[in-house]
C-alpha cells in the first residue's frame, strides 16, 4: 500500500511511517498472509514490553541496593518530597496526547506537531512552576535543601519537553523492539551516571544529577532513534482535546492518588520514616506493577486497533485481562510473604523497619494494576469519561479520609486505605467493562479464582518452609522465590487442566509457543 497526497509524502518524508495514515482496516486486517494475527503481534508486544520494564526495573533495583547502602534514609527523604511534588503537578499537566495518537489511526503530521508543542509548552510551564514554588515546599517540608533540589529538577523537566514525538510511532505500530532499545539505553547511562555520582558525593545530589543525567540522554536519544523531526504548530489541537480531556482528570486523579500521601507526610513524619516510606512503596512496585504492569501497556494498541469490532474486543479483553491477573498476583503476593528477606537483601540491614511497609504495599499494588489495566481498556474502547470519574471518586475519598486515618493509626493507615480503595475502584472498573462488553457478571471471579487459589497454595509453601535459622538471608531468599514460583506454576496448571482448559496465561503461552514452532526454519 503507498502513501498518498503531499500531505502524506511529507509525513512519509520526516520519518512518520505510512502505517499512520493507513485506514483502519488495514491496520486491524489480520489475514494477510505476510503478517502475524494481531494477537499474536499483541502477545510478543506484551514480551518486549514486559522485557523493556524488566530491565528498566532491574536497574532501578541495583541503583536502590547500592544507594541504600552510600546514602541514608534522610537522603532519599529530601528527594521524596520534591518527587512526590513533581507527580502532583504532572497530573495536571498529562493531557494523554500520546494516547490520542495511538487511539487515532489516521493521525498524520499535524497531530504529530501539535502533540510534541504541546507537550514543550506544557514541559516550560511544569519546570518554571516547579522552580517557583520551592521556597514554598521547602518551607512546608522544613528542609531548606528543597529549594535547589527543585530548582534542578525543573531544569531537567524542561529539557525533557524536548522530545522526540516520533518514538510514540514504536508503540502505535506494535514495534516494541525498538521502545525497548529507545527506553534501556538512557536509563543506563542514567543509573551509572547516579552510583558514580553516589560514590563520589555521598549525599542526595546523586540521586538529583543522575535524574537530569537521564532526562537529558533520553532527548538526544529519541532523535537518533527516530527520523522524524516535529515542527512547532498549534492546529490540530481541538481534536486532540476533544480525547483527552478526560484523560487529564483521570491523570490528575492519579497522580494525587499515588503521590498526595508522600508530599503530605513530608510535614507530618521525620525524613527518615518518609524515606523509609518512599523506598518500600517503591521497592514494593518495582517487583510486582512495574514488572508486570507493561504486559497491560502492549495491550492499548491492540485495543485501538479493535474498538470496532465488538466480537475480537470481547475475546482480547477476557484474554488479556485473565493473563495480566495471573502475571501480577504471584508477583505480589510473593513480596507479601518475602517481605523481611527482599528488605535485607535489597536494602540492607538500616531498612529493616520497612520491611512491613513493603508488605503492605506489594498487596496496594496487585489491585491497583488490575485497576489500571481496567482504566486502559475502557479510555481504548470509547469509555474515557466514566474511566475518569470513577477514579475521580477514588481519589476523593482518600483525600477526605487520609488524615483522620493517619492521625488514628499512624504510617501504615493510609496504605491500608489505600489498598481498599483499590479494591473497590477494581471492582467498579470491572462492572462498566463488563457493560460494555456485555459480559456476565460473574467474568471477574472466574478470572480472580485460579490466580487467587495457586498465589494461596504459594503463601502456605512459603510460610510453612522448614529452614533453619542460621541459613544466610540471600540463601532463603532465593530458596522461598524458586519454591513460591514452582508452587504457583504446578498449582495453576492441575487448576487450568481442571476447568477444561480456558482462556488465560496457560492458554496465551500454549499458543506463542505453537506460533514460534510452526514460523519457517523453527527447530522441530
Amino acid at each position: 500500500m503507498t502513501c498518498r497526497g503531499r500531505h502524506h509524502e511529507e509525513v512519509r518524508h520526516h520519518g512518520v511511517s505510512c502505517a499512520l495514515r493507513r485506514p483502519p482496516q488495514d491496520a486491524m486486517s489480520s489475514d494477510t498472509p505476510s503478517s502475524p494475527p494481531l494477537r499474536t503481534k499483541v502477545l510478543f508486544g506484551a514480551v518486549w514490553m514486559i522485557a523493556t520494564r524488566w530491565s528498566h526495573r532491574l536497574l532501578g533495583l541495583i541503583s536502590t541496593m547500592i544507594l541504600a547502602r552510600l546514602l541514608m534514609p534522610e537522603d532519599f527523604g529530601l528527594v521524596a518530597t520534591v518527587v512526590a511534588a513533581v507527580a502532583i503537578m504532572d497530573g495536571f499537566f498529562d493531557f494523554g496526547f500520546d494516547l490520542a495518537l495511538i487511539r487515532d489511526q489516521s493521525a498524520g503530521r499535524a497531530e504529530f506537531d501539535a502533540v510534541w508543542t504541546l507537550r514543550f509548552l506544557k514541559a516550560l510551564l511544569f519546570g518554571g512552576l516547579l522552580m517557583a514554588s520551592s521556597p514554598w515546599i521547602a518551607d512546608y517540608a522544613q528542609a531548606p535543601e528543597v529549594v535547589n533540589i527543585s530548582l534542578i529538577m525543573g531544569l531537567g523537566i524542561a529539557f525533557k519537553g524536548l522530545e522526540n514525538i516520533g518514538v510514540v510511532v514504536f508503540q502505535k505500530e506494535l514495534q516494541f523492539d525498538r521502545l525497548f532499545r529507545f527506553r534501556l539505553f538512557p536509563r543506563l547511562i542514567g543509573v551509572a551516571a547516579t552510583i558514580g555520582l553516589a560514590l563520589w558525593l555521598r549525599s542526595y545530589w546523586a540521586i538529583v544529577l543522575g535524574s537530569l543525567s537521564r532526562y537529558i540522554c533520553e532527548v538526544l536519544f529519541s532523535y537518533w532513534m527516530s527520523d522524524y523531526r516535529p515542527r512547532f504548530r498549534i492546529t490540530g489541537m481541538g481534536k486532540l482535546w476533544h480525547f483527552s480531556r478526560w484523560i487529564l482528570v483521570n491523570n490528575v486523579s492519579r497522580q494525587l492518588f499515588n503521590a498526595i500521601d508522600r508530599f503530605t507526610l513530608a510535614g507530618l513524619v521525620s525524613k527518615r520514616d518518609l524515606g523509609y516510606y518512599t523506598v518500600s512503596a517503591d521497592v514494593a512496585s518495582t517487583v510486582t506493577v512495574d514488572l508486570m504492569g507493561p504486559a497491560g501497556s502492549a495491550l492499548v494498541p491492540g485495543y485501538a486497533k479493535l474498538q470496532d469490532e465488538p466480537a475480537r474486543l470481547r475475546s482480547a479483553f477476557l484474554i488479556s485481562t485473565a493473563v495480566f491477573i495471573a502475571l501480577i498476583t504471584p508477583a505480589s503476593i510473593g513480596v507479601w510473604c518475602l517481605a523481611p528477606e527482599l528488605t535485607a537483601v535489597l536494602l540492607g540491614d538500616q531498612w529493616h523497619a520497612a520491611a512491613p511497609i513493603i508488605g503492605l504495599f506489594a498487596l496496594v499494588w496487585l489491585f491497583y494494576a488490575i485497576a489500571e489495566n481496567l482504566g486502559k481498556f475502557m479510555t481504548m474502547s470509547g469509555m474515557q469519561d466514566k474511566a475518569a470519574l470513577i477514579g475521580l471518586g477514588r481519589t476523593a475519598l482518600f483525600l477526605a479520609l487520609f488524615y483522620p486515618l493517619f492521625q488514628w493509626g499512624g504510617i501504615t493507615a493510609p496504605i491500608v486505605l489505600k489498598l481498599s480503595l483499590s479494591v473497590l475502584e477494581m471492582i467498579v472498573l470491572f462492572s462498566w467493562c463488563s457493560h460494555r462488553l456485555a459480559l456476565p457478571l460473574p467474568a471477574l471471579p472466574g478470572m480472580l479464582w485460579r490466580p487467587a487459589a495457586a498465589a494461596g497454595a504459594m503463601a502456605l509453601a512459603l510460610t510453612y518452609l522448614p529452614l533453619p535459622s542460621e541459613f544466610p538471608t540471600l540463601a532463603t531468599l532465593v530458596v522461598k522465590s524458586g519454591l513460591g514460583a514452582l508452587v504457583y506454576t504446578l498449582v495453576s496448571l492441575v487448576l487450568w487442566l481442571l476447568s477444561g482448559r480456558p482462556a488465560g496465561l496457560e492458554a496465551a503461552l500454549t499458543s506463542l509457543i505453537v506460533h514460534r514452532r510452526a514460523e519457517p526454519g523453527a527447530v522441530s
